[in-house]
């Protein structure tokens, strides 16, 4: 399953900075946004969220303190 990268993200919010119709589909319907942002650059995703799986180091009874998350950088 093919998601967004770290360098897709970035330029999705280049785009929405310079974009403003495409910041307001990001903002209300990211899901949209992410699938139109692949068809202009010829990428398919297949996920939009990676979650990634918990690391082996952490007990279920401490997710409630894990910080080390990836995920998609804040935006606008």
């Amino acid at each position: 399953m093919t998601a967004p990268t770290n360098e897709d993200w970035g330029k999705m919010h280049a785009k929405a900075w310079k974009d403003p119709e495409f910041r307001t589909l990001l903002e209300q319907d990211p899901t949209a946004a992410v699938k139109a942002y692949g068809e202009e650059i010829g990428k398919t995703f297949s996920k939009i969220v990676n979650v990634g799986d918990k690391p082996d180091n952490v007990h279920d009874d401490d997710l409630h303190e894990h910080d080390i998350a990836v995920a998609p950088p804040a935006c606008c």
